[in-house]
């Protein structure tokens, strides 16, 4: 992870200017883009490991960058913003993003969040098995694709560890809690709110796929796969 290139994109000097010193003094390289047409046009020649994105920018927002970014690759998003309504959270999960943090944060936990994505993306044990299977779902540990039938579901890295989680112990109950350390590492890693967003993302692109309901809430405990696939 170390020496790890991130892209902050933001139009604020001040923020590029203290995003870039706190991921440095952990051993990133940062490489700033000033707005969205910006980032758009230098992602291919930086190729980042972690993308930062202001959240309202001006035109092509944060949102419109995160919808063209995931339209070509599945690096982990992060997006930055002053602002912190429930809304903004799943909009911003909707567009393609893997997290999102709200101004002001402080130089460790920016730090953190940003390790926590590149975990998922550096393995320490490269897995035995190459694919999961429940019901009509396979989902392929290679590469990270989930498929229902004939259809390909494309799936950000948070959704792709959280229904992975699920299906490596299909009869299993897991806390909020372990879900979270799963997907996101961390106490930092986000409310409630956000890991139900995710879940219901999930059911809505597995049943648009053909595939059945099966994440399953379990009351004041957490999630698991529905008994039955069908």
């Amino acid at each position: 992870m170390q020496n790890a290139m991130i892209l902050v994109v933001d139009d604020n000097e001040d923020v590029r200017s203290f995003v870039r010193v706190s991921l440095e003094q952990e051993g990133f390289q940062v490489t700033e883009a000033v707005d969205g047409s910006a980032a758009l046009a230098m992602f291919d020649e930086v190729k980042p490991a972690v993308v930062i994105l202001d959240l309202t920018m001006g035109q092509p927002d944060g949102f419109e960058v995160c919808r063209e970014i995931r339209k070509i690759s599945n690096v982990p998003i992060i997006m930055l913003t002053v602002r912190s309504e429930e809304l903004d959270e799943a909009m911003c999960l909707a567009a393609g993003a893997d997290d999102y943090i709200t101004k002001p944060v402080s130089a460790r936990i920016l730090a953190l969040r940003v390790t926590t994505q590149l975990r998922h993306i550096n393995p320490a044990v490269r897995e035995s098995r190459e694919r999961l299977s429940f019901g009509p779902m396979e989902l392929n540990l290679e590469s990270r694709e989930l498929v229902i039938g004939e259809a390909v579901v494309s799936l950000t890295r948070t959704e792709f560890d959280f229904l992975r989680l699920l299906m490596e112990q299909p009869k299993r109950v897991f806390t909020r809690d372990q879900i979270i350390e799963a997907i996101g590492g961390s106490q930092y890693f986000g409310s409630d709110h956000l890991l139900d967003t995710h879940a219901s993302r999930l059911r809505i692109k597995i049943r648009t796929a053909g595939g059945p309901n099966v994440i399953s809430a379990v009351r004041s405990v957490g999630y698991r796969l529905s008994a039955t696939a069908s």
